[in-house]
Formats: C-alpha cells, sequence, structure tokens
C-alpha cells in the first residue's frame, strides 16, 4: 500500500485519531464466527496504553505505520509514525480540549476530538465510539447488533453505520482484549490495526 505523506497529511492526522479500527496490511480478512455462543464482555480498562501498526484507505488515498495511544483519565495522547519511525501526527487531550499538530506542524484545537477532525479535516467520523470499539466493547446508548466468536467474545459488530470486526483476543490484568480489528464503512472507508503490546492500568 502507498504512502501518501504529502497529500495523505489529512489522512494521516485521521489516523492518528482512529487508529483503533484495523488490522495489518497484507493480514488476511478476519471472519467473526456465527454462533450461538453469548457474548461476554470485560469491563473498559480506566487506563490503558497500546502500540501497533495501522493502515488506512479512504477513497484513493492510502496510509500504513506505526501507532502509539495513550489513555488516562482524561488525558489521551496518540502519535502516528511512519515505518521508519518518523512522527506524521499528534494529538493530545486534558480537561480544556484537544490539540492535533499535523506533519506541517500546523497546530489545531477544539473542545472534543469530534470537533477538533471536523475543523482539520472537513470530516464526520464516529469518534465517540472509538474508545470503546478498540477494547472490544460497543459503544454504551447505542443500539448495536454484535456477534459472539466461538469463545463469547465479540467477533463482528455493527454500529453507527460501521461494521467492525475483531480478532486474536488476549488476556492482560485481567481483561481480554483484541489483538487485530478491521472497520469498515460502506465501500470508501477502511481501517486496519494490528496491536503488539498493551498495558493496563
Amino acid at each position: 500500500m502507498r504512502h501518501c505523506f504529502r497529500r495523505g497529511a489529512g489522512i494521516a492526522a485521521w489516523i492518528c485519531l482512529t487508529a483503533s479500527l484495523v488490522a495489518c496490511t497484507h493480514s488476511p480478512d478476519i471472519k467473526p464466527t456465527h454462533s450461538p455462543v453469548d457474548l461476554t464482555f470485560s469491563t473498559k480498562p480506566v487506563a490503558f496504553r497500546l502500540d501497533g501498526r495501522v493502515s488506512v484507505k479512504a477513497g484513493d488515498e492510502s496510509f500504513s505505520g506505526g501507532l502509539s495511544w495513550r489513555r488516562d483519565g482524561a488525558d489521551e495522547e496518540l502519535l502516528l509514525r511512519t515505518p521508519l519511525g518518523q512522527g506524521v501526527a499528534e494529538l493530545r487531550s486534558g480537561p480544556s480540549g484537544m490539540e492535533l499538530k499535523n506533519a506541517e506542524g500546523r497546530l489545531y484545537y477544539a473542545a472534543d476530538a469530534d470537533s477538533l477532525v471536523r475543523q482539520a479535516l472537513g470530516m464526520e467520523l464516529p469518534l465517540s465510539g472509538l474508545a470503546w470499539w478498540v477494547v472490544g466493547l460497543p459503544r454504551p446508548e447505542t443500539t448495536f447488533h454484535a456477534i459472539a466468536d466461538e469463545n463469547g467474545h465479540l467477533g463482528e459488530l455493527r454500529q453507527d453505520g460501521w461494521q467492525i470486526l475483531f480478532d486474536r483476543y488476549d488476556v492482560f490484568n485481567g481483561k481480554t482484549l483484541p489483538g487485530k480489528l478491521i472497520a469498515r464503512r460502506g465501500d470508501a472507508l477502511e481501517f486496519r490495526l494490528v496491536v503488539d503490546s498493551w498495558e493496563l492500568n
């Protein structure tokens, strides 16, 4: 998949905001098991850090690279890197709001992530759900359709117009978390993530 660093600067920032939803570029598609197994969910971690690899395709643009994502209460930090380790986009948040710095060093500010994406990228994205989907949970207080895998974990989720597929679950500090995710919306958007490591607090 080609790396669009100049033309894809906006999409790189987009990945930095939506990094929880994709699998490694060359991984085969995840096929959830359709079974009568009941779903069992772990509670959402209060704080976590993940490191992984992401790729995204949006229309004619594409990007792949590395991701570090740290959440701790109201504080959040996401760093997107090229395959060679160079920073592409950085997102920070705290009690006062959110800040996005793109590859050219331009800063964007907003009170919340949804507003920041609208301001910086001119797009409407389901950011309110991403912090839940990355840990294998549906976003609360919103309707969803879920299918369990053979072990009772979330295998497929349809919510807010997105189809999210989950795979390779592991247990960390008593929490069962996915290691691979794919999210698609129509034919135009596809996100992939493979998680290399989790840290939970």
